[in-house]
């Protein structure tokens, strides 16, 4: 019942922002503006929501080392790319409206995993230490980041050495290009 209630939400919200673009729209035309002006602007945002180009804005940062090995081992403590993938997670879920890490601009569809060499971002092998970059409400994120007993102490826990400083300007670089989806195409319609 709960998912349909959800799904209910869902679909009316969908339907009220397709209202208001045909809203949008009709204005256009009825202000002498054409349909070619509604739609760059349209295009304009999907290019931004896309990282098709780059934004600036304030911010965090937050920047990942490797720590020492603990006592009695031999080896260093590694970030994981679950541990990658669920620091970016927190700074979506906080309101982030753009981020990189490593300064390759990332989207929420972004696939970070682990494999035997580190951490891969979209097929690029990332190495330590690893910088993420988020745009938005700086005290929000600073906020999230900072709850005793999440994701940022799990990490410090574990011994990872990490920083979070707030920054008044970041620039974030375009994606390079939109190959995310190499299989998924919209349906010939006859």
């Amino acid at each position: 019942m709960r998912k349909q209630e959800d799904a209910r939400k869902l679909l009316e919200a969908e339907v009220d922002a397709l209202r208001h673009k045909t809203q949008e729209y009709e204005a256009a035309v009825a202000e002498g503006r054409g349909l070619s002006e509604a739609m760059a602007k349209e295009l304009a945002q999907l290019r931004l929501v896309l990282g098709l180009v780059p934004v600036e804005g304030s911010g965090v940062s937050v920047t990942v080392h490797e720590g020492p090995a603990k006592p009695g081992g031999i080896l260093p403590i590694v970030l994981e790319g679950q541990d990658l993938s669920g620091l970016a997670n927190e700074l979506w879920s906080a309101g982030a409206e753009a981020m990189a890490i490593n300064g390759i601009r990332v989207l929420a569809v972004t696939g970070i995993r682990q494999n035997v060499t580190g951490i891969v971002l979209d097929g690029t092998l990332l190495r330590p230490p690893y910088r993420l970059e988020a745009i938005g409400d700086p005290d929000t994120l600073l906020a999230a980041l900072a709850i005793r007993g999440g994701f940022v102490d799990g990490l410090r826990a574990v011994g990872l050495p990490l920083a979070v400083t707030r920054q008044p300007r970041l620039r974030l670089a375009a994606r390079s290009a939109p190959d995310y989806l190499r299989f998924a195409r919209p349906p010939v319609t006859h």
